[in-house]
């Protein structure tokens, strides 16, 4: 879903100071609070039209919003996740945080805000072990003649073999590409802007390698600053291909595949970091390293991916024996 446009009325009435968005290092982290900043102003505007200005906001007027998110205030008027909302509800409040600090406001109206419960309306969807094998046995036994199997393979199996976030991936460079008291290693920087370390299990490296091997094959070198993951061809730059790939492009190439393999639903990267959390719980790592390997800052968020909560054959209901 692309990013919401801010209606004429609500970018003049309520113009974002961008001095708040320069306090985080993220890109990805100043789009989302500015795509949620865009969605309140565009609501107020709608809604709210005897507002002239952002200190008039009441706590009122936060709890309608809320609400409205909560009913008709997601993707085709459905509801939004509780999860979304309580995201968006922070991200008004550090803004008004920032208004008060300046001077601007002499309160912070969302602080008071009963938040929903982060539940999720659906699970993630994530892929069982044996859909995860067909996907690398189809990686591993691509079209020769393709030039992007090289890349898919890297990349997907990079993806399944890491738990890594779409941004973290889409940002490494070959100089994050390291080794580590005999250990290969990918340094990125996470959400937050946190440096994080990821040891790579035999199977990435092999695959990294070769993508490696193909790019020297085809003179194109990766130097220290390079693009780890680099697209093969660039239609509108032919002589540009040392670059990082689209977002877009790294969906499209994940969702094609998990028809490939005849899921009858849709994947996205993110369906792959699932699987590698649920994966681990199912194998018994334990919930707070889980946590802590995929850089989740609570171990509640880690807990919303545990296949096991679902399973009706480990109720403890089958240890009775009156």
């Amino acid at each position: 879903m692309g990013a919401p446009k801010i209606d004429p009325t609500a970018k003049e009435k309520f113009p974002l100071c961008e001095e708040f968005f320069a306090n985080y290092t993220s890109e990805n982290t100043r789009s989302n609070y500015r795509n949620d900043l865009n969605k309140f102003f565009n609501y107020l505007a709608e809604n709210a039209t005897e507002l002239k200005a952002l200190k008039e906001v009441e706590r009122t007027h936060i709890i309608n919003y809320r609400n409205f998110l909560l009913e008709t205030g997601g993707v085709g008027a459905r509801p939004s996740a509780p999860k979304t909302v309580a995201r968006k509800l922070a991200s008004l409040s550090s803004y008004f945080d920032y208004l008060v600090e300046k001077g601007d406001r002499d309160f912070n109206p969302v602080k008071s805000v009963k938040r929903p419960r982060r539940e999720v309306l659906k699970p993630t969807q994530a892929l069982e072990k044996e859909q995860v094998r067909a996907l690398f046995d189809l990686l591993s036994n691509g079209d020769p003649s393709s030039k992007s199997r090289h890349l898919h393979k890297a990349l997907l199996i990079t993806f399944f073999m890491t738990g890594m976030r779409k941004a973290e991936i889409l940002n490494l460079k070959f100089k994050d590409y390291r080794e580590i008291n005999q250990y290969k290693v990918l340094e990125f920087i996470g959400k937050g802007g946190k440096v994080g370390q990821k040891v790579l299990h035999p199977i990435c490296v092999e695959a990294i390698e070769e993508y490696f091997s193909w790019m020297r094959s085809q003179n194109r070198p990766h130097e220290a600053e390079d693009w780890i993951f680099q697209p093969t061809r660039n239609p509108s730059d032919p002589s540009n291909l040392n670059k990082p790939l689209n977002p877009r492009t790294i969906n499209e190439i994940v969702a094609n595949y998990g028809k490939k393999i005849g899921l009858n639903f849709s994947i996205s990267p993110h369906s792959a970091r699932a699987t590698f959390i649920g994966e681990l719980l199912e194998e018994g790592v334990d919930i707070y390293s889980v946590a802590r390997e995929v850089n989740h800052s609570s171990v509640k968020t880690t807990q919303e991916y545990d296949k096991r909560r679902k399973k009706l054959s480990d109720s403890p209901i089958s240890k009775l024996n009156y």
